[in-house]
């Protein structure tokens, strides 16, 4: 399995560029206007050439802690200045460039943490064959051939990443590409060992007897499955996967079955279906897919739905219930939303007999007035037709309270206070707008407490100053609130109680994500406040950085010291689905695959009696050998590889895989629900 750790060393020199004017390296940081950049890019594309090459030498070592430290901190400052000078250059193939090394990094971390798995996998494989564990080699050795094509795949990838770089600059990643091939060679060709003394392959093939197919006339499929040797495998109960839907068919003596495919969101007209032949974990068989071609046919369904209190105010429990039926038959697994105007308050699916029920808690952001509660079908040019049904409700004003206080610190002015209703609920998420005399205003966003607090720095001078408060959306069931604080005379003295820089943010990360235990991601608790401090810090950040409201985390009780029986305590957590739906239509794809983990680690670690404190990775390994289906364990690599990227990884994973994460965590956990 690779060469023994050792190996080449990896701290090979970079040579600088040299110029006519003897400049032979400036540093990065204090080159401007230009100056030299031709040659500090140059510098700076050889240097992260260097580590890239010295990455792959330390992979094909295994020594995957080295593979992965030199593409760390060090290079992610390179790449910035990289791409800071690349704006400068004469080069328009440096902002080319500046994409692929950061492409290529990614690459190459994620081909580490493949190898090193599939290593860690080769293991164990050879441990149960010398136990005589015939069960668990094979199920071993299934994984291993999912972790092998993922190393295939990345391999290719790097390599072509690699190949951009030298046509775009003047380094040479030749050697790089020779250990990554090499690497990759010595899977392929141990996995195929694998393979032929373990597993046995198997071709499906398989043809529609209809040409359409619709839901109230579903198309009928008939395929076969031979193994590689020529016999099929028959009068047996397989399980196939069609699109994202499993079922389990009989096959007769001649290995023959009949399925028939419904669609439901699949796109109208001649499509072509994927379907696989999925064995069971500890099968001898390896799964294989085919595709067949089917005229796909709209039907429109009836929605019904009802609506209860017919009278809501900010906060209120409505209780929806909606039905998506064809004939007689309920339409299970589609989307349904729950919308009033603009607004959509819920999103949920259908379940088997096509009917869904939601409790929602009305949000500030649907006006007052008579309204309608749609509840909808979110389609287009689907199988299942977009369709929609109304219930009246109406929506009554909430008078709202305002409280603000504002004291000196040094070289600026602590404001703070809190948004609740009349009585005394606390009113999350609004934005309140807040001014010293006569100076610019500043908005500011109500933490979960209704709580806000901020600093302005350099208030108008030293005099005894007016601090305006006003909560005032347009759009909303909130009445508005005005208050005001008078800010003492004086120069002020101690410090806010924020971060050192008078960011809530660097606070937060200095006394938490700074930790050093958290990263390890060594226990429940660890995972979940990781997780957190993920949510709450780049949320702070990107608003400080835009003209968005400034969201305010803090503990901090309100000023009005409200009742704290005043708070609901039957009101409802947001699901997983809320939640996942809340950052995927907000744009926060790096928060919507790490709920999908944390959602889909809760359900595991409970199912399978895994230990909270197991690491994404661990959890992987741990589920694979308390049996899960292969068709789950695929489900789970998919969220914890883009858990993994949205963690760790610099840049954000995109909205694909985001979505793909959260749909493949809202199957395992249905799967565990049931």
């Amino acid at each position: 399995m690779g060469t023994e750790v050792g190996g080449p060393a990896l701290d090979r020199q970079v040579e600088t560029p040299a110029d006519n004017n003897e400049t032979q390296q400036e540093n990065p940081d204090s080159v401007s206007n230009g100056e030299y950049s031709d040659e500090t890019a140059a510098w700076l594309a050889r240097t992260m050439g260097g580590r890239l090459e010295n990455s792959s030498i330390a992979l094909s070592n295994a020594q995957y802690d080295q593979a992965r430290s030199v593409l760390g901190d060090d290079y992610d400052t390179r790449l910035e200045q990289y791409v800071e000078v690349a704006g400068d250059t004469s080069s328009e193939t440096d902002d080319t460039a500046a994409r692929e090394f950061e492409a290529a990094r990614e690459n190459q971390r994620n081909l580490t943490n493949e190898v090193q798995r599939y290593r860690q996998q080769y293991a164990a494989y050879q441990t149960a064959r010398e136990r005589g564990n015939e069960r668990e080699a094979r199920i071993t050795a299934r994984a291993m051939e999912r972790t092998a094509s993922n190393i295939s795949d990345r391999g290719d990838e790097l390599n072509q990443n690699f190949e951009r770089i030298e046509n775009t600059t003047s380094v040479d990643l030749s050697s790089g590409q020779t250990e990554i091939n090499e690497t990759t060679a010595n899977i392929t060709a141990t996995q195929a060992a694998i393979r032929e003394e373990t597993l046995v392959g198997t071709t499906l093939t398989v043809q529609p007897i209809d040409s359409t197919a619709s839901f109230s006339d579903p198309g009928t499929v008939s395929g076969q499955i031979q193994t590689e040797n020529g016999s099929v495998i028959a009068d047996k109960a397989v399980e196939l996967r069609i699109e994202n839907r499993t079922r389990t068919v009989q096959t007769d003596s001649s290995g023959v079955f009949e399925t028939q495919y419904r669609p439901r969101s699949v796109r109208l007209g001649s499509q072509s279906i994927s379907i696989e032949y999925v064995p069971e974990a500890d099968s001898v068989y390896l799964s294989d897919n085919d595709t067949f071609t089917i005229d796909v046919q709209q039907v429109t369904p009836d929605v019904t739905s009802d609506i209860a209190p017919d009278m809501v105010g900010y906060g209120d429990q409505l209780n929806a219930t909606a039905s998506v039926i064809v004939a007689s038959d309920g339409v299970d697994a589609v989307p349904v939303e729950f919308a009033i105007g603009d607004t959509v308050i819920a999103r949920t699916t259908t379940g088997p007999n096509g009917t869904v029920t939601e409790t929602i808690r009305l949000p500030a952001t649907v006006n007052d007035g008579e309204r309608q509660v749609v509840a909808r079908v979110p389609y287009a040019d689907r199988a299942i037709a977009g369709v929609q049904s109304e219930t009246p409700v109406v929506v009554v004003e909430t008078r709202t309270n305002l409280s603000v206080s504002a004291s000196r610190t040094d070289g600026g002015a602590l404001v703070r206070g809190q948004l609740q209703t009349v009585a005394g609920d606390p009113v999350t998420g609004r934005p309140v707008r807040l001014q010293i005399g006569a100076g610019g205003t500043q908005r500011v966003e109500t933490n979960r407490n209704g709580s806000f607090q901020t600093v302005f720095e350099n208030p108008q001078g030293n005099e005894s100053v007016t601090v305006t408060a006003t909560y005032d959306e347009p759009r909303t069931n909130l009445g508005n609130a005005t208050a005001t604080a008078t800010l003492a005379a004086g120069s002020g003295g101690g410090n806010p109680p924020v971060g050192s820089d008078g960011n809530p943010a660097a606070a937060f990360r200095n006394a938490v994500i700074g930790s050093s235990w958290l990263p390890v991601f060594g226990g429940g608790v660890a995972l979940a406040v990781v997780v957190a401090a993920w949510f709450i810090v780049p949320r702070v950040r990107q608003s400080r950085e835009t003209d968005s409201p400034v969201p305010t985390e803090t503990d901090d009780t309100s000023m009005t010291d409200p009742n704290p029986s005043a708070t609901s305590s039957d009101e409802t957590t947001p699901t997983f689905e809320d939640r996942a739906e809340s950052y995927l239509d907000s744009g926060n794809y790096d928060a919507a695959a790490m709920v999908a983990y944390t959602t889909v680690h809760d359900v595991l670690a409970v199912e399978n009696g895994i230990d909270q404190g197991a690491t994404h990775w661990e959890l992987l390994q741990r589920s694979q050998e308390h049996g899960v289906p292969e068709d789950r364990m695929a489900d789970l690599e998919t969220v914890v590889e883009t858990f993994e990227t949205a963690a760790f990884a610099p840049t954000s994973v995109d909205r694909s895989r985001a979505e793909a994460a959260v749909d493949r965590a809202r199957e395992i956990k249905s799967n565990g629900d049931r």
